[in-house]
C-alpha cells in the first residue's frame, strides 16, 4: 500500500456478477476512527439492479464495523416480485473465509448488515492497512406470465380437455390432501412406472383410488399437467413452478415416475439460473441422487470459481455433502485445478491459491 493513503473503500467485481469483494482501506492499522469519507457510495450492478455497498464505524469503547448492502428499495428488493439472498463473510489474511469474526444481522427495509468487533478484525483480517469482505447477492425474480397460448395438436388438445373436465376418468390419486382424477391409459402411455403400477402385477392395478406418499399436491398437479399437455406452458402451472425449490421437487417426481421429458425440463431450468451460493449444495446433492449430469456439471463449474467455493465451504451443508458423497470433493478439486490452470495460461499473473476443505 502506498504511504499516506487516505481511508476509503472499493468494490472489486468477481467473474460471477452476483459476487464481489468489498475492500476497506484505513489510513493506518491503528485508525479505528477513520475519516468521514469512509461512508462511500459504492455501486455495483447485480441481477440488472444497482446495489450500494458502504460501511461505518460505530461505538467508542469497543468499536464495531457495520457492513451493509442496500437499494434500490423498490419491489425488486422488498416486494413479492423477487426474493433477495445476501451473504457476507470476512476473509482472513490468507484470503480464506473466517466465520469466527463477524455476525450477520437480520435485514430491515432492504438493509443487510454484518457487525464485527474491531479487535477481531485487526487480529485476523487486517493485511497492511486493509481488510476484505466477500459479498454474495442473488435476486430471484418470479417469471412473468406469458400472454401467448401455445397451440396444441388435436390429440393433445383433446386429452387436455378430457383431463380438465375429468371426462371418462377411471383412477384417482390422493396427494397431500387433494384428489386428482386421471385416465389409466394416458398415464401408462406417458410413464413406464405408471404403466407397471396400473397394468402390471402390483396391487394398485386393481385399485380405483391410489394414495401417493412423500409428494406435495402442487408437484403432482404439475406432473399431471405435463403428462396430458406435453409442456409446462400453462399460466397456472407457471404460478406453481415459480421458484427453484419447486422445480427441484418436480424433478424428483419426474424421476420417480420415469417422465424423462419433464425431468429434462427441470434439469435445464435448474442448470440455467438456479445455482447460487445458497443453493449449489442442494443442487449438487439432487444431481447425485437423481443422475442429472448437466446439473452436476453446472454445479461443479460454479464451485470452480474460488470466491464461490470460499463462500460455500463455510456452511454445514457442505460438510454433510462431502461426508455423504466423498467422491465429490475429488471432483471439485479437479475442476478447481483445471480452472486455475486455464486462468494461469490466459493470464499468468492471475493465479491465486485456493485452500480446499
Amino acid at each position: 500500500m502506498a504511504e499516506g493513503r487516505r481511508s476509503g473503500c472499493e468494490i472489486v467485481p468477481g467473474k460471477d456478477t452476483s459476487l464481489f469483494h468489498l475492500r476497506v482501506w484505513l489510513s493506518s492499522p491503528e485508525d479505528i476512527h477513520p475519516a468521514d469519507d469512509l461512508f462511500g457510495d459504492m455501486k455495483i450492478n447485480v441481477g440488472g439492479r444497482n446495489c450500494t455497498a458502504y460501511y461505518i464505524f460505530a461505538g467508542s469503547s469497543d468499536p464495531t464495523i457495520t457492513l451493509a448492502l442496500t437499494g434500490p428499495l423498490d419491489y425488486a428488493l422488498g416486494g413479492t416480485a423477487a426474493k433477495v439472498s445476501i451473504r457476507m463473510v470476512l476473509l482472513d489474511k490468507t484470503g480464506s473465509p473466517v466465520t469466527s469474526v463477524g455476525r450477520e444481522t437480520a435485514s430491515w427495509e432492504g438493509y443487510y448488515a454484518m457487525i464485527a468487533a474491531w479487535d477481531d478484525v485487526k487480529a485476523n483480517c487486517l493485511v497492511d492497512n486493509y481488510f476484505v469482505v466477500l459479498c454474495s447477492v442473488h435476486i430471484d425474480r418470479k417469471p412473468q406470465a406469458s400472454s401467448v397460448k401455445e397451440e396444441l395438436p388435436d390429440l393433445g388438445h383433446d386429452l387436455a380437455i378430457m383431463s380438465d373436465k375429468e371426462d371418462l376418468t377411471d383412477v384417482s390419486f390422493h396427494v397431500g390432501g387433494e384428489s386428482f382424477s386421471a385416465h389409466r391409459l394416458v398415464l401408462a402411455t406417458r410413464s413406464p412406472v405408471f404403466r407397471a403400477q396400473l397394468y402390471g402385477p402390483m396391487a394398485e392395478s386393481k385399485m380405483t383410488s391410489i394414495t401417493v406418499q412423500d409428494m406435495e399436491a402442487s408437484t403432482f398437479r404439475c406432473m399431471l399437467h405435463y403428462i396430458y399437455h406435453g409442456s409446462l406452458s400453462d399460466v397456472a402451472v407457471k404460478d406453481v413452478c415459480s421458484t427453484m425449490p419447486q422445480y427441484q421437487h418436480l424433478l424428483v417426481a419426474a424421476d420417480r415416475y420415469g417422465v424423462e421429458g419433464l425431468k429434462k425440463i427441470c434439469e435445464d431450468k435448474l442448470s440455467g439460473n438456479g445455482i447460487t451460493v445458497d443453493s449449489v449444495i442442494s443442487m449438487l446433492e439432487l444431481a447425485e441422487d437423481h443422475v442429472c449430469p448437466k446439473l452436476k456439471a453446472a454445479c461443479l463449474d460454479f464451485l470452480a470459481d474460488g470466491d464461490n467455493y470460499k463462500m460455500v465451504t463455510i456452511s454445514d451443508e457442505y460438510i454433510r455433502l462431502i461426508q455423504s458423497f466423498p467422491n465429490l470433493l475429488v471432483e471439485v478439486r479437479s475442476r478447481i485445478k483445471k480452472a486455475l490452470e486455464k486462468s494461469t495460461t490466459i493470464n499468468p499473473g492471475a493465479h491465486k491459491k485456493t485452500r480446499l476443505r
